[in-house]
């Protein structure tokens, strides 16, 4: 046996998620002999204390993990700073960027949650927890289908079923972590549970609940006021409100106990309207959703005057929209939680 040597160039274009990792820079890159181009993730080894397993640590992951729902591994090399993972580039971009304005329609909510649970138990299953589920770390491939990514902070299970948990992405804490450090495979059920809770209500909501002091931030997580499982915008059915709740529940033991448990029970949920959310500026929101041979449906909450706020219903067909149920669901004069209570009931009536 014999070592071979041989040289890999790639020609870096841009910075790609700027700022959101921590130990790593990922760049769209060139391949010159394939042409076409890549994702390269640049991880400096200095961050590992030069040690070689400690750099390809990732990598081992991904290869271990290989599935359909999990971003590929092109290839592993090193520079003289950095070893460099090559992956599929993917201009459809990640979950993050999805939702930076609006929630995810509800159908492709559903399923997002039956890809990242295939995902999770493919990791579970080579007894790995992932550790980073968060929006930035789902990109979307060129058929659109979500995958997931970035296994740095990935560590693979002790023999009793637990591992240390890395100091990563604090909004993605698990409670039990806070103070513990110490994860099980229900602290990656628990990520899950938080992506969802975000990609239904958008990222606007969710960094509005995060305030500004990162100490007050870790308590209210710790105490499972983080996120506010007592919020949610107002179309989310109320079964995915259950589902979610107990995958955040602040007991590790009384979530769900697996990826497969989770998705049977998300697989289970009935949708009767996709509803697509719009949110504009200061809390005002319009939903869609189209129904077959039906006119489509139109709601929306507006403020009114500077303290008060005002909910509206219509059919749309065509160019065509007509006021719906003006006496029960049209209200004016509100405070805004009185108009989300309201259209809350408004969904939950229009859904059935």
């Amino acid at each position: 046996m014999f070592d071979v040597r041989a040289t890999i160039t790639y020609q870096r274009l841009r910075e790609l998620g700027v700022g959101q990792g921590m130990n790593s820079v990922v760049h769209l890159a060139y391949d010159p002999i394939l042409r076409r181009n890549i994702a390269v993730k640049e991880i400096q080894k200095s961050k590992f204390g030069n040690h070689f397993d400690s750099y390809c640590h990732e990598a081992r992951v991904m290869f271990a993990a290989a599935d359909p729902n999990i971003v590929d591994l092109e290839f592993v090399c090193e520079t003289n700073d950095s070893i460099v993972l090559a992956l599929p580039y993917y201009a459809n971009g990640s979950l993050h960027d999805r939702i930076s304005t609006n929630p995810l329609p509800l159908r492709d909510l559903l399923k997002l949650a039956q890809v990242l649970v295939a995902a999770l138990s493919r990791i579970h299953i080579a007894r790995f927890l992932h550790l980073d589920v968060k929006p930035a770390n789902v990109l979307f491939d060129d058929l659109d289908r979500p995958r997931l990514s970035d296994f740095g902070q990935s560590r693979f299970l002790s023999a009793n079923g637990t591992v240390t948990y890395p100091d990563v992405y604090k909004s993605c804490m698990p409670p039990e972590t806070v103070t513990s450090h110490v994860a099980t495979v229900e602290s990656d059920i628990y990520q899950l549970g938080a992506l969802l809770y975000w990609a239904a209500n958008g990222n606007p909501v969710y960094e509005a609940q995060k305030g500004l002091s990162p100490a007050n931030l870790m308590q209210r997580i710790e105490r499972g006021k983080f996120p506010d499982r007592d919020f949610f915008l107002p179309h989310i059915p109320k079964r995915i409100r259950t589902i979610l709740r107990k995958a955040m529940r602040v007991n590790p033991a009384e979530r769900y106990r697996s990826a497969v448990d989770f998705g049977a029970v998300f697989g289970r949920v009935p949708l009767a309207l996709d509803w697509a959310t719009q949110a504009l500026s200061n809390g005002n929101y319009v939903w869609r959703a189209t129904r077959s041979g039906r006119p489509d449906l139109e709601v929306s909450l507006c403020q009114a005057t500077s303290g008060t706020w005002k909910t509206e219903v219509w059919t749309v067909r065509t160019q065509e929209r007509r006021k719906k149920n003006l006496r029960q669901d049209w209200r004016n004069g509100l405070t805004y939680t009185e108009a989300l209570k309201h259209l809350t009931e408004v969904f939950d009536r229009l859904s059935r």
